[in-house]
């Protein structure tokens, strides 16, 4: 069904979160484009989709010399065909030095992704307050993209459905969230009675650090604080201030700026549980998808998303 030239003009690219020197190997996604495939023509047919996947693992472990189970596929997206995926027990470094040392792994690149692998850091200078990240602050097992999601999908308790937006488009890095208790019920997708809702904070490179070390924390002066709204019982009570939210990511690249790494740019936003019970929404601010967490211990970021300016 796939012609020879299946993944001739494909570039590997390695979305690369580096931390510090230490960590950087561990943490990151691979991708490969295919400028010759049509991205619709192939997600609209699962067989299609599901070949093209398994005979791009087959070729890969081979020319690496590694366990096909070695390899999970991340998803897929647009630009033209793009397969985002990572390599188990294998650093960045290992990979290199394995192609430098396979005539296999060199052929395979030249022949299908012209010779070239991008390392594309981002993470890669402290905070401002020169607080530093380590590998026990992230999870690189809930790494994740959402490139082939729909939409849209309905979650959350029988007391609080909601529209999850999918954040199409981002990459996400697993946070560490054993901090958070051994009781997982708040992170799950199941309807639960703790289950708390989806949202997303946009914010600035150099407040990244401190916000996976110390959380997300209440502003002052907020625009809505003074808007009335209803809490979990029906009263009617001030927005107040606290941190802002929304549904959507779209909403929050308002409140990112892009970083310039190498020859791409990129714009980092949290992905959060907030408790339900917790948010406040004014009429003013539902028009703006706008929503208020007034006190950080209802917040648990969870994981860093990377959105790639096009």
């Amino acid at each position: 069904m796939f012609q020879k030239n299946l993944y001739q003009e494909i570039k590997i690219e390695t979305y690369y979160l580096i931390v510090n020197r230490a960590y950087g190997s561990d943490q990151s996604c691979l991708k490969v484009r295919n400028t010759n495939l049509d991205y619709d023509s192939i997600v609209n047919d699962t067989q299609l989709l599901e070949q093209h996947l398994l005979e791009f693992k087959q070729k890969l472990s081979n020319s690496l010399n590694i366990s096909i189970d070695q390899i999970e596929i991340l998803g897929v997206s647009k630009g033209s065909f793009e397969i985002n995926f990572q390599i188990t027990g294998k650093s960045i470094n290992d990979i290199q030095q394995q192609i430098n040392n396979k005539p296999e792994a060199l052929k395979f690149l030249k022949e299908y992704c012209n010779g070239k692998i991008e390392q594309i850091a981002y993470f890669d200078q402290v905070s401002a307050n020169g607080i530093r990240l380590s590998s026990d602050d992230f999870n690189p097992s809930y790494n994740k993209s959402w490139d082939i999601y729909p939409e849209k999908q309905q979650r959350g308790p029988p007391y609080h459905k909601y529209d999850y937006y999918f954040p199409i488009g981002c990459y996400g890095f697993g946070l560490n969230v054993a901090k958070y208790g051994y009781n997982q019920d708040w992170i799950q997708k199941n309807g639960n009675q703790n289950e708390w809702r989806i949202m997303y904070h946009g914010t600035k490179q150099h407040f990244v650090s401190s916000i996976v070390k110390t959380n997300l924390k209440p502003g002052s002066n907020n625009s809505y604080c003074d808007q009335l709204c209803f809490d979990e019982f029906n009263n009617q009570v001030k927005v107040g201030n606290g941190i802002y939210f929304s549904d959507k990511i779209e909403v929050c690249f308002g409140y990112t700026n892009y970083t310039q790494i190498g020859n791409k740019q990129f714009a980092v936003i949290f992905m959060s549980r907030v408790n339900p019970r917790e948010i406040r929404q004014s009429k003013e601010m539902i028009a703006q998808r706008f929503f208020v967490i007034n006190n950080s211990e209802d917040v648990r970021p969870y994981r860093i998303l990377l959105h790639q300016k096009e």
